[in-house]
């Protein structure tokens, strides 16, 4: 299976729910895949600065991806979220294959992406059970993967999320470790965020969007190919620690449909 068709595309750029949309793989021209999944996402702490608390929500989750081939080397990628039936944050990414460097025992690709993420609704967020801090962010990135020829890869990529007042900005990075065999993927991951500045929780009682937020993330995906154009797909992430965030739990599964648009 070409590693273009890998899908684990399927995280919706969701307020920490999932890994980010970018990645090191890249479509062909002319080639489209649409996501759309259903999630479910449970808390049951929320950690502060002061000590964590006793924290319930739970979040029904719809969203719809796409990422398309401008060319070889240029992908831009769209997800749309619904989350307890809101819209929620979109996203607009584009990435550039900028080095490919390819050996006898794997392919090295390190691609530049920019992004912006932008609120759909004027969802409140001056609650327990707020779906976001509706926020836009500017979201510069570098993507550095490697894929070795037997079909496993690594990657790594880290960021900047410049973002409008009041929301703070952040440091992101994130690791991925992935294996592809026949019709089948499979990988696991870890993602960081680090809130610069911002007010906390219990302390400043400040507006929600004026709350630094820091998280560390586990998660991982499994998608099999249905077909030569159609696959399906089970994701999960977990919070482990953070700031101003709650200890969450998150199972999602999907159907992904696979186009060509051009040749």
């Amino acid at each position: 299976m070409k590693a273009a068709i890998v899908l684990f595309l399927i995280s919706l750029s969701l307020f920490s729910f999932s890994q980010g949309n970018v990645d090191g793989f890249f479509k062909s021209k002319g080639e489209l895949d649409l996501a759309f999944s259903g999630s479910i996402s449970n808390s049951t702490k929320y950690f502060r600065t002061l000590g964590p608390i006793k924290y319930k929500r739970f979040q029904a989750i719809v969203g719809a991806f796409g990422t398309y081939g401008i060319t070889d080397n240029l992908n831009v990628i769209v997800s749309l979220p619904l989350v307890n039936f809101k819209l929620q944050d979109a996203s607009v990414f584009a990435k550039y294959k900028l080095i490919n460097v390819t050996s006898k025992k794997g392919l090295v690709n390190i691609a530049p992406a920019l992004g912006v993420s932008f609120p759909m609704s004027n969802y409140p967020t001056q609650s327990g059970q707020a779906i976001g801090q509706r926020a836009t962010i500017i979201q510069p990135k570098l993507v550095v993967q490697y894929k070795h020829v037997k079909n496993w890869f690594i990657q790594t990529q880290g960021g900047y999320n410049y973002t409008i007042d009041p929301v703070p900005p952040a440091i992101v990075a994130s690791a991925k470790a992935g294996y592809i065999y026949k019709d089948w993927y499979f990988d696991a991951w870890f993602d960081y965020q680090y809130g610069i500045g911002g007010k906390d929780y219990g302390i400043d009682a400040p507006d929600f969007r004026e709350l630094g937020v820091s998280f560390s993330k586990i998660g991982g995906v499994i998608y099999k190919n249905v077909g030569k154009k159609s696959g399906v797909f089970l994701n999960g992430s977990y919070i482990l620690s953070g700031r101003n965030i709650g200890q969450t739990i998150t199972i999602s599964g999907g159907y992904v449909l696979k186009l060509k648009t051009a040749k």
